[in-house]
C-alpha cells in the first residue's frame, strides 16, 4: 500500500470515529430518568412549575393544615409520603380536590390542577 492510501484510509479512520463519538447514545437516552424526582425528600409533598418534574419545586411538609402553593403552575408532583395528600383548587379547601396516595407521583397535571393553590398533607394513610 503507498504511502497516500495508507493517509488517506488513517484519515477516513479518524473521521468515522469522531462522527461515532459525537452521536448520541440509544442506550444513554434510553436510560433518562427525571432526576427531579430526588429533590422531593421524603415526607414531603412536591410540586413542580413543569412537566415532568422540572421548572421550580415547592416542598411541603406541614401536616394537617391547608398550605398555599406558591408556584404560578402546578404542573407535576410527587407525594413522597406514607400519607394521603389533597391537591386544592383554593387556598381555603373550597372548590375541586383531589386525593394522592402516599407515593404516587403525575408527571403533567390536567385541567384545574395545574394552577392547584393549596395542598393538606392528612395523617390517614390511603384515600
Amino acid at each position: 500500500m503507498t504511502h497516500s492510501k495508507l493517509a488517506t484510509k488513517i484519515a477516513a479512520a479518524a473521521l468515522f470515529s469522531t462522527a461515532l463519538a459525537i452521536q448520541p447514545s440509544t442506550s444513554h437516552a434510553a436510560t433518562v430518568t427525571p432526576l427531579a424526582l430526588s429533590e422531593c425528600p421524603s415526607g414531603y409533598f412536591c410540586v413542580w412549575s413543569g412537566t415532568n418534574f422540572s421548572g421550580s419545586v415547592q416542598k411541603i411538609s406541614s401536616t394537617n393544615s391547608y398550605r398555599p402553593i406558591s408556584l404560578t403552575a402546578t404542573r407535576s408532583y410527587y407525594n413522597h409520603r406514607t400519607q394521603r395528600t389533597w391537591l386544592h383548587e383554593v387556598p381555603d379547601g373550597s372548590g375541586s380536590t383531589l386525593c394522592i396516595n402516599p407515593g404516587a407521583t403525575k408527571a403533567s397535571t390536567t385541567g384545574w390542577q395545574t394552577t392547584a393553590e393549596a395542598a393538606y398533607l392528612a395523617t390517614i394513610t390511603n384515600c
